[in-house]
């Protein structure tokens, strides 16, 4: 269900859950990953930072430094979800960095708050019974789950959760700075990564994308995310990337059957050389099993084709017939031109330059008496110039030195 509008605006539709506008919180002290959305904010040109809070039960509330663009700016961190919510009225996703053993309970707490309208589980190793129950509590709420066992999903131009598409440089290579025509889901993180790549090398890049997580039961399937691409007007085309194990491609193949799904799909599923084997094989996810003949990738792949949607003889194929489709609808007009804005410039991080050996810098010491890290000296904490414009003389050096601190004047005479 739709719940309040992201940014506190009017409603939104059901099918769309990030805007330019959506805002976050994200559970768990994640630095790097935080740090990562705000960089694609920026090159986004969002208004608003996506991040509003973090949440730590294991420390007081306090303020984390981060980045926008070349700016520090402070982020402030919760020890509880309901008070960051009450403070930030605005937020209506949670991204949760919890792990596998409190990934569950922190979930259920999120629930309980009628403001949330999609929640991202990025944790592996959920037990598949407590899955199960926070898949039927979401479903009463109207929550979205992304997840669990996920790198999450990005919406160029607009959103991204956590560490979907890399770093930054990756994000500006692979174009999620802008939309495109293509929307894709896929169960694994690592492949939404490439898809983000080939649908960027064989059509017009990305306009929504979501990894649903490699875990048997996926908090969101295949077909729930495939109605909202189609229900979305940016999205012209629609690729699937289902594996071995489970069901949920069939049902996308009867919806394609039916005419519930229009727009062109193109859909491969991976894990064919299952069959070279005599025994059952796990693949790299929990799902990646096929319990039957009918969970395997060859019958799936064969009934998707049945069913209409455009399927590649082999995983090399896939990116042909990306662009075979994307071609297509550029000749009917479906698709139109896209302008390409310019490629936008995000600040590097020092140690990241430092490590490849784009920058260099004399060594600089520090210890708890001297600093010679800024453009001037401090002894103690003291400029060098204001030693000298206070005129403390050998005896107050001498005891910013030795002492480490300043001692009244009659101390050092």
């Amino acid at each position: 269900g739709a719940g309040g509008g992201a940014g506190g605006g009017a409603a939104l539709p059901s099918w769309q859950r990030f805007t330019p506008r959506t805002r976050c919180i994200v559970y768990g002290m994640q630095i790097r990953a935080v740090q990562g959305m705000l960089d694609f904010d920026y090159i986004c040109k969002r208004d608003t930072r996506s991040v509003a809070a973090l949440i730590f039960p294991f420390a007081g509330n306090h303020y984390q430094k981060f980045y926008w663009g070349s700016e520090e700016v402070m982020v402030p961190v919760f020890a509880s979800v309901g008070e960051a919510l009450e403070k930030h009225p605005d937020v209506d996703v949670m991204i949760n960095f919890a792990s596998f053993r409190s990934a569950a309970p922190s979930t259920f707490e999120a629930l309980e708050f009628p403001q949330l309208r999609t929640i991202a589980i990025i944790a592996e190793g959920i037990p598949e019974q407590l899955t199960r129950k926070l898949i039927k509590r979401a479903n009463e709420k109207g929550v979205m789950i992304i997840g669990p066992a996920t790198v999450g999903g990005v919406v160029p131009g607009m959103f991204r959760i956590g560490n979907t598409g890399g770093r930054i440089d990756n994000i500006i290579s692979s174009k999620l700075y802008r939309p495109g025509s293509v929307a894709y889901v896929s169960k694994s993180g690592g492949m939404s990564n490439e898809l983000n790549n080939i649908c960027m090398r064989n059509a017009d890049g990305i306009a929504d994308g979501v990894a649903i997580g490699g875990d048997r039961y996926p908090g969101g399937k295949f077909l729930d995310h495939i109605k909202r691409y189609e229900a979305n007007p940016l999205v012209k085309m629609i690729v699937l990337l289902g594996e071995v194990g489970g069901t949920d491609e069939y049902e996308v193949a009867d919806a394609i059957e039916s005419g519930e799904i229009t727009k062109p799909v193109v859909a491969w599923c991976i894990g064919t050389c299952a069959r070279m084997f005599t025994f059952e094989v796990q693949f790299g996810h929990a799902g990646a099993l096929a319990g039957s003949e009918k969970q395997t990738a060859v019958a799936k792949n064969k009934r998707l084709k049945e069913a209409g949607a455009v399927v590649p003889s082999n995983f090399n194929d896939f990116a042909k017939c990306i662009r075979e489709t994307y071609l297509r609808l550029r000749k009917a007009g479906t698709i139109k031109e896209l302008v390409e804005p310019a490629v936008p410039a995000v600040p590097m991080d020092y140690q990241w330059a430092k490590q490849l050996g784009l920058i260099r810098k004399p060594a600089s010491f520090v210890s708890s008496i001297s600093d010679e890290r800024g453009d001037e000296l401090l002894y103690a904490g003291m400029p060098i110039s204001k030693v000298f414009e206070e005129d403390i003389g050998i005896g107050g050096v001498i005891s910013l030195l030795w002492f480490r601190r300043r001692l009244p004047a009659y101390a050092t005479k």
